[in-house]
């Protein structure tokens, strides 16, 4: 859960937003934006399951990639 809300988040609502534009319906940006809220919902779930040392081991591993990135595009 940890891993998957930011894209599944982030691209649900991209292409809700896509197909409002597409279709000129409001109704599939409120669709994204409810995708949106429902991965934030994915990652308090996430971080209750991981717990404190979860938590963490997350934080470790994302300073390791943007060290990686930040290292390898800069």
């Amino acid at each position: 859960m940890l891993t998957t809300n930011q894209p599944l988040g982030w691209g649900t609502m991209f292409i809700f937003n896509a197909l409002s534009v597409n279709k000129q319906d409001a109704l599939y940006s409120f669709l994204g934006i409810g995708a949106y809220a429902l991965s934030w919902g994915m990652l308090g779930l996430g971080l209750l399951m991981v717990g404190p040392e979860g938590i963490k081991y997350s934080r470790t591993m994302l300073k390791k990639l943007w060290g990686f990135f930040a290292y390898r595009f800069y």
